[in-house]
């Protein structure tokens, strides 16, 4: 049976007690924002980064997400445009985030806006040569 894929914004729980104990890992789902080749970049709710062979984690689908922390909100936007790779940067007390995408519509970008509400900043779309975009959402934390 072959391991289901790994996406940029899947949650993930690290399952190698080695890495935890070395890194310092909290038992508790992360959140992928980055991949490169075989490693994914997990971010946990500490604001601890740190990379991972996909050897040493498992994807796992919480049963229920009220989108009240700030994992499970990057996890709504990251799924809810399809991202294919994604970076976050912290900016005094906003949150700048930029996700390579390959389609948008006004649709998409109105339910952005709802969602985040009062944290929403500003979102700025950008052409990325001939098939995709960047998409750059800066919102409060």
């Amino acid at each position: 049976m072959k391991a289901s894929p790994i996406h940029v914004g899947d949650f993930v729980y690290c399952r190698s007690k080695y890495y935890r104990d070395q890194l310092q890992l909290p038992e508790e789902l992360g959140l992928v924002i980055e991949i490169k080749r075989s490693n994914f970049k997990i971010l946990y709710a500490n604001d601890k980064r740190c990379w991972l062979p996909r050897e040493a984690i498992a994807r796992l689908r919480p049963e229920h997400l009220d989108y009240v922390t700030f994992l499970e909100r990057l996890h709504y936007v990251i799924k809810k445009v399809h991202a294919l790779e994604c970076e976050l940067a912290a900016e005094d007390s906003e949150y700048r985030l930029t996700l390579r995408i390959d389609k948008i519509n006004h649709e998409l970008v109105d339910d952005l806006r709802n969602f985040l509400a009062d944290r929403f900043v500003s979102l700025a779309v950008v052409p990325e040569g001939m098939a995709f975009m960047q998409l750059e959402l800066r919102f409060r934390a």
